[in-house]
């Protein structure tokens, strides 16, 4: 049975975010995408105008996965714990997103600027959650402020990366991360 256009569309512009995290945008090429896919490359464009649609579609599918993660509640401690696990089982599940999140210079390489800007905007607006929930945790005392929020973003993002890239195995669930993150950033610096 064919799969539905909007099915397809979707499900090839996953798969070019995929190839641009994971091999870069040099071989985000008809055939490597429709063979990512299950159809000849040419059908490809039976769903999209042309590649640079694809690559706009990619990038929504990014944008769209990393705005789900983010709370409804305003920046603060238990909204910080959302995020994280949130984003962390995203990270964890899509890998490329992750990729994609870490090495924004894929598509300025490729002369994709308008996308990489895209790309840089999603990411400022998780930093700038992030360090907008450290500093209300550290204006609410829940966490040290020796330590300015925004060199503490580095362990939340670290932990990120970490958590969702490393080699530990098993990987740990987004919730134990986030206890050892806690514990981290609740660590008062020694004098």
């Amino acid at each position: 049975m064919r799969k539905q256009h909007e099915e397809r569309k979707e499900e090839i512009a996953a798969a070019a975010l995929a190839i641009l995290a994971e091999e870069g945008p040099r071989q985000l090429t008809a055939r490597n995408l429709g063979a990512r896919v299950g159809m000849d490359g040419s059908s490809l464009f039976r769903h999209f105008e042309n590649k640079a649609a694809i690559l706009h579609a990619a990038i929504d599918v990014f944008e769209t996965s990393l705005s789900e993660s983010f709370p409804d509640t305003e920046p603060s401690w238990e909204s910080l714990r959302t995020f994280f696990v949130r984003r962390l089982a995203l990270v964890q599940a899509r890998p490329e997103v992750v990729h994609l999140a870490f090495n924004q210079h894929l598509l300025v390489v490729s002369g994709e600027t308008e996308h990489a800007e895209r790309v840089r905007a999603v990411v400022a607006r998780s930093v700038s959650f992030i360090r907008a929930c450290l500093e209300h945790a550290q204006a609410a005392g829940v966490i040290s402020s020796a330590i300015p929020a925004a060199a503490q973003v580095w362990v939340v993002a670290g932990m990120l990366r970490g958590a969702a890239l490393g080699s530990m195995h098993p990987k740990p669930t987004p919730d134990e991360a986030w206890k050892w993150l806690a514990s981290t950033l609740h660590q008062r610096p020694s004098t």
